[in-house]
């Protein structure tokens, strides 16, 4: 039976408000803001893995491509084991308009672009439906900078919680802002 997408939503999440519901995208957005010290973000070597052994399943790391025309693109150059076990196959060197199906793709990719061009952090809560099955998940989005003032690559942490999708209703009713 082919996967057929029926609905796909996401929602901004108030940094504070909103992650109070995902402890370990709270302890990912204070371990991300303890290695910024007085920069914007911090390099990708101020990442210290074994400081974060208990996310990194669910960790990916992904390059900022930037095209002379100064559009963007993203290339995954991680993607942890979690990730890999809910999405099926191993998303590393994807990009994210190579996910499926192709709507969600394209929704991540703009939830990146916004973090580039934020230049901060962003959360959100997002829920897929298909004719299979239905997931609902939140996920932080944390810059890095080599150069101290572009955004180069994009450190993500997914919620260990999954939610069903009257979870993601709520959430978004008190916590989010749809995207």
């Amino acid at each position: 039976m082919e996967e057929v997408l029926k609905d796909i939503r996401s929602a901004e999440l108030d940094l504070d408000a909103g992650l109070a519901l995902y402890p370990d995208l709270v302890q990912a957005l204070a371990y991300w803001r303890g290695k910024c010290g007085a920069r914007f973000a911090p390099r990708r070597e101020d990442i210290d893995p074994t400081e974060i052994t208990e996310l990194l399943p669910r960790v990916m790391l992904a390059d900022v491509l930037r095209a002379q025309a100064g559009s963007l693109d993203f290339l995954y150059r991680l993607s942890g084991t979690g990730i890999c076990d809910v999405h099926g196959y191993n998303l590393t060197s994807l990009q994210p308009r190579d996910l499926s199906p192709p709507a969600y793709g394209q929704m991540v990719y703009e939830h990146y672009c916004a973090a580039v061009e934020s230049r901060g952090p962003l959360a959100h809560v997002l829920a897929l439906q298909t004719n299979i099955k239905q997931r609902s998940y939140a996920r932080i989005i944390l810059p890095l900078s080599a150069d101290g003032e572009s955004v180069t690559m994009l450190l993500m942490v997914d919620s260990a919680k999954q939610n069903d999708l009257h979870e993601f209703l709520d959430v978004i009713r008190v916590y989010g802002k749809p995207v």
